[in-house]
C-alpha cells in the first residue's frame, strides 16, 4: 500500500452575514434552496477575493482552504485557497482564490450547518471533527484534487 503524500490542509470558516448584502440580494435569498444567487448578490457588494480578518490572521496560511459560511442561512456556500494573508493599513485580510466548479457545485446544493457541526461567530479553524466532514466534502465536490 502506498503512502499518501499528501499533507493535511487547514480548513477556516469564514462567516458573511448576507443581509449586510441586502440591497443586492434576490427578495427569497433567505428561503431558497440554493446559495448561487446569494454568493452572487455578495460578489456584486464588495470585492469577493479580499475578506478583513478580525481572527486568524496569525495563523492562517497561503495554502489553507476557506470556506464562505451564510451566518443567516447558516450553510457553506463557497470554498477556496487561501493565497495571502496580508496587512493593509493595520488591517489585517485574507485574499482568496475561489475554487469556481466547487463553489458552483455548493450553490447549488449549499452544505447546512448541522452536516459539519460548527458555529463560526468569528473567522475560525474548523475543529477536528468539522474538518473530517469539510475535507470529505471538498474530495467529493467536482474539481481538480487539492494540492498541498
Amino acid at each position: 500500500m502506498q503512502a499518501q503524500s499528501e499533507a493535511p490542509r487547514t480548513h477556516w470558516l469564514l462567516p458573511i452575514d448576507p443581509a449586510a448584502h441586502a440591497e443586492h440580494q434576490p427578495p427569497d435569498w433567505r428561503t431558497r434552496p440554493d446559495a448561487g444567487p446569494v454568493w452572487e448578490a455578495i460578489g456584486r457588494s464588495q470585492q469577493i477575493d479580499r475578506w478583513c480578518l478580525r481572527s486568524g490572521f496569525r495563523t492562517m496560511q497561503a495554502g489553507d482552504t476557506i470556506w464562505a459560511y451564510l451566518s443567516r442561512r447558516q450553510e457553506l456556500c463557497a470554498v477556496g485557497t487561501v493565497r495571502e494573508v496580508a496587512q493593509d493599513g493595520g488591517a489585517w485580510q485574507v485574499l482568496v482564490r475561489w475554487d469556481d466548479a466547487r463553489t458552483a457545485a455548493l450553490g447549488r446544493d449549499p452544505l447546512p450547518r448541522s452536516t459539519f457541526g460548527q458555529v463560526p461567530m468569528s473567522t475560525c479553524r474548523a475543529r477536528e471533527s468539522a474538518a473530517r466532514v469539510l475535507t470529505e466534502r471538498y474530495d467529493a465536490l467536482p474539481g481538480p484534487r487539492h494540492t498541498a
